[in-house]
């Protein structure tokens, strides 16, 4: 069970390896530009008020310095009347995001995931999205050890 003190040192964890990390909620909410998280303080609070609500879950991607690649920022448009009232969101895309995902995996137990795409993977992959820059502008071995780390921390909580 992932507690609150468990998730706010996960957070902490975040941001403890370097204090310029990117932390960016995955999708936003529709009409909203997404959520920047500057401080650990930031990712637990929406971490909690995310799990709070049935069925929702915690999804954000962190990008540290020293993986060298950037998130690219994608507009999702919607059919119109799909979600009445709205027509758009913003997700972000990239070969290297780490990505973390809080949910409740039923009505008590809470749980996280870390996961990150391979060099490998990326490669394979990269015919199918040619209007993102190469998967060599990753530092990959920085994207495997900032993932590790991460997963780490989650592991005993």
């Amino acid at each position: 069970m992932l507690t609150d003190t468990a998730i706010a040192s996960f957070a902490k964890a975040v941001f403890d390896d370097a204090p310029s990390v990117e932390v960016l909620e995955a999708y936003s909410n529709y009409g909203a530009v997404p959520r920047r998280f500057e401080s650990a303080i930031d990712l637990t609070q929406y971490i909690k008020e995310s799990l709070s609500t049935p069925k929702r879950m915690a999804y954000f991607f962190v990008v540290y310095p020293d993986m060298a690649g950037r998130p690219i920022r994608k507009e999702i448009h919607r059919k119109p009347d799909s979600i009445p009232g709205e027509t758009f969101r913003y997700a972000w895309e990239g070969w290297g995001l780490i990505s973390v995902i809080f949910e409740h995996a039923d009505q008590q137990k809470r749980t996280c995931s870390v996961r990150a795409n391979s060099k490998k993977r990326a490669e394979k992959w990269r015919a199918t999205f040619p209007g993102w820059p190469s998967p060599d502008t990753w530092n990959w071995a920085s994207v495997e050890r900032h993932t590790r780390r991460l997963r780490r921390a989650i592991k005993p909580l």
